[in-house]
């Protein structure tokens, strides 16, 4: 397969982390609802070959994943699926749009045909685990997603002068580079090798490889004693490595799963909110299957201390979040300038040949 060089597809999945901690900042009027402006990189990057668009799309959701702390959790195959799938919707889109000279769809369209084709994939999926109640959340979710598909295509336009999604920043005629150049457009590239203090490799590995473990099995315990003590254990490892513990993303979770459980009752009734019974089983079933989330969401809290080393895409577009991040915060100014800054003084080497 044939990739575009590798610093910038780490620059542009480092632009799809900028971007969703920024979001982080921004005041949520509605629980469980996320904008997903890291989809703006994504649009951005649709005139990438197939290839590096493809991996594009599974290094975003890894890497979000990794430094949100849900690695080793369900909530990495809802991301990682969702992500490529709609983001091979959009790719597909754009490409049969360029067939056209009078192009049908605007990156608008694209934009909230890949939004809506993520609502569907994630309550798809949620409701392989949660239960067929999840399905009614469908509505709502494909509500939002149209005002998501909007502003994520308002930003892109905005912050990388899109013209109906046909440039990309990194290879626009003010930016490009010829391959035998000797000219850069940074001097901040990241720098390889292992970071100070970083574990070795091989201890990395076995950490990574004992959290998957134990997050794997939780998945079979029942007792919900037993799963209780998981838990706390997991939210124990979350504190010793260094992860602070947030108590409101545990509850708004339980909240999500246990009245998803509701929508399916069983048992005894035990309780009616308006038309819907509360039954004994359902209740239980919520509460268990909620246990088990939070569970694998603490374990991945501790593997986000895990910071990969050598040259990996990885590696390398971690430490390139992590300058932008590190512009970003001691800039001034408004939300957009800080943004703005941070991509501007950090944008890759385009002379080195691909590794």
């Amino acid at each position: 397969m044939q990739f575009q060089n590798k610093n910038q597809i780490a620059w542009l999945t480092a632009l799809t982390l900028l971007f969703s901690y920024a979001e982080m900042l921004l005041p949520r009027t509605v629980p469980f609802f996320r904008l997903g402006l890291g989809n703006a990189v994504i649009l951005a990057a649709l005139n990438l070959n197939f290839s590096s668009f493809f991996l594009l799309t599974i290094l975003k959701s890894i890497s979000a994943s990794l430094m949100a702390g849900t690695l080793f959790s369900p909530f990495l195959l809802l991301s990682l699926t969702q992500s490529v799938f709609s983001g091979l919707l959009m790719y597909f889109l754009f490409r049969l749009n360029r067939l056209f000279r009078h192009r049908p769809l605007s990156l608008y369209g694209i934009s909230l045909a890949g939004a809506a084709f993520s609502a569907l994939v994630q309550i798809f999926l949620s409701s392989l685990y949660l239960g067929a109640g999840t399905m009614s959340l469908l509505g709502p979710m494909l509500f939002f997603s149209v005002l998501s598909g909007i502003i994520t295509a308002i930003t892109a336009e905005f912050f990388f002068d899109l013209k109906d999604g046909e440039s990309l920043p990194l290879v626009t005629a003010k930016t490009a580079v010829s391959p035998g150049s000797t000219t850069v457009l940074s001097s901040t590239t990241p720098s390889a090798g292992t970071p100070r203090n970083a574990p070795s490799r091989r201890n990395t590995v076995i950490l990574a490889s004992a959290i998957l473990i134990f997050a794997a099995s939780v998945f079979f315990i029942k007792p919900l004693i037993i799963l209780a003590a998981a838990m706390l254990i997991s939210l124990v490892l979350q504190k010793i490595s260094g992860r602070k513990i947030h108590l409101f993303p545990h509850l708004s979770l339980w909240l999500f799963v246990i009245i998803s459980s509701l929508f399916l009752p069983e048992g005894k009734i035990i309780y009616k909110i308006g038309n819907l019974p509360v039954t004994q089983g359902a209740l239980l079933s919520g509460i268990t299957k909620a246990i088990r989330l939070s569970t694998v969401s603490a374990l991945s809290q501790c593997a986000a201390a895990l910071r990969p080393s050598g040259n990996s895409l990885i590696a390398i577009t971690l430490d390139y979040y992590r300058q932008m991040q590190d512009t970003f915060q001691k800039a001034s100014g408004s939300l957009i300038h800080r943004i703005k800054k941070a991509v501007n003084q950090h944008i890759p080497q385009q002379n080195q040949k691909e590794q």
